[in-house]
């Protein structure tokens, strides 16, 4: 008896079960294809608030809140380009001079012994001993007196020696002696032991080539001095920005030495060589040092401003850059957007040179750019924004369920094939 109402119970069970799986498939195909939907003419599904037909997309009111769409038009403006880079202070070449000798002599005294000083045009530097200089001054002493005593005489010898003491005095201005040292002389009618050499040029002292003691001859090199009132920058600048750059452009510096302080320039050098390892050229600016804030070798940071001219310009939001191609969104109407291919030129203040594939006055989509070119890589599957793949060819409509054998027939390829009728 108890085995009876087991076998029932196990009936009844296994009824149930059967009623509830042929129920739920016929409920699955009963919802899932009656739904409608479009098939264009190239199989692909175009239900939904996105469309997508090549190139083109096609968004509804809500799609394009959604995504955020917004345009804006391509419009012509002037543009002017701001290249930041770093540089390092050099010494003016143009200002690189040698105090030299002009005498021979014994050097008994130095009045500049230190490099880093400056030294002023016309300051004394150094007292030599020298019997050139003593020589000169005793024949000069001696054309003056001839030319005293012979005052009288005749006119040719008068003339005569007017010549010599002429070509006395010439001697020693060649030798670099100042005209008062010479005035001094005339009037005391004796001569220095020591000449004072004084500096020819201005400058700061970069090397002393010289000691007390030392014996120097005409030409021999006494100190090496730089004008440090102008100094250049040199900087680097990429292949991709060196065609903007012009010779004579203004150039803005700073430098962590001086917070807040600003220092300006122009360059005046454009390398002609391109450096293989760093692709930059090196760019030279001259600029005015006159409190001597700006020294050789600091590092700074440097401004140039590259005017770019009058172009036709997008936002650089608007641009779409796969690599190989450089895609904008074309808006044909307020739901319609057609990818173009277009040849852009510079970037400059958050705006892109177009150089071809634009007109003036067309509309771009400035935002959501990425999302619908993604939808027009979708649509060459047949998927739109979410709604499904391709629609799959049914080889017979679901009919209704009917007893055991519900007469439907699952699309080839179902992942719920496993719901099928036996």
């Amino acid at each position: 008896m108890i085995e009876k109402l087991r076998d029932k119970k196990k009936i009844i069970i296994g009824v149930t079960a059967g009623v509830l799986v042929f129920g739920g498939a016929g409920y699955y195909y009963t919802t899932q294809h009656s739904k409608p939907s479009a098939i264009d003419h190239t199989g692909h599904q175009m239900s939904g608030p996105v469309m997508a037909m090549g190139d083109t997309v096609t968004l509804d009111a809500k799609a394009r809140q959604l995504a955020g769409v917004q345009t804006a038009q391509a419009i012509v403006k002037a543009l002017a380009k701001e290249v930041k880079t770093t540089g390092k202070i050099a010494m003016n070449e143009s200002g690189r001079t040698y105090i030299t000798s002009r005498v021979e002599g014994r050097v008994d005294e130095l009045y500049i012994t230190a490099d880093g000083e400056y030294i002023a045009p016309g300051q004394a530097i150094a007292a030599v001993y020298s019997p050139t200089y003593i020589a000169a001054q005793e024949e000069y002493l001696l054309t003056l007196d001839n030319v005293q005593k012979l005052q009288n005489a005749g006119k040719d010898v008068v003339q005569i020696n007017n010549r010599l003491r002429e070509a006395a005095k010439r001697k020693l201005q060649l030798l670099n002696v100042p005209d008062r040292d010479i005035a001094h002389l005339e009037h005391t009618k004796k001569p220095n032991e020591h000449m004072t050499i004084y500096a020819q040029f201005g400058g700061t002292v970069l090397e002393k080539q010289l000691l007390p003691g030392a014996y120097i001859m005409p030409g021999d090199k006494l100190y090496s001095l730089s004008d440090l009132s102008t100094v250049w920058l040199y900087t680097d600048i990429y292949e991709k920005d060196i065609a903007s750059i012009k010779t004579g452009q203004p150039v803005v510096v700073t430098s962590g030495a001086y917070p807040g302080e600003t220092f300006t320039g122009q360059v005046t050098f454009i390398n002609p060589v391109l450096d293989d390892a760093t692709r930059t050229v090196k760019v030279r600016v001259a600029m005015a040092n006159p409190s001597g804030k700006l020294k050789p070798n600091m590092f700074v940071n440097a401004n140039v401003q590259l005017p770019l001219g009058e172009s036709l310009v997008i936002p650089e939001s608007s641009l779409l850059d796969t690599g190989s191609r450089k895609i904008v969104f074309v808006a044909q109407s307020e739901d319609t957007f057609v990818k173009r291919d277009v040849v852009i030129g510079q970037y400059a203040e958050g705006y892109v040179q177009i150089l071809s594939g634009l007109q003036p006055g067309d509309t771009v989509v400035t935002a959501a750019t990425f999302l619908i070119d993604s939808q027009t890589k979708l649509g060459s599957f047949g998927s739109h924004a979410g709604h499904g793949g391709g629609a799959a060819k049914e080889t017979s409509t679901p009919s209704p369920v009917n007893g055991t054998n519900s007469g439907a027939v699952a699309p080839s390829g179902s992942e719920h094939s496993g719901h099928g009728g036996q």
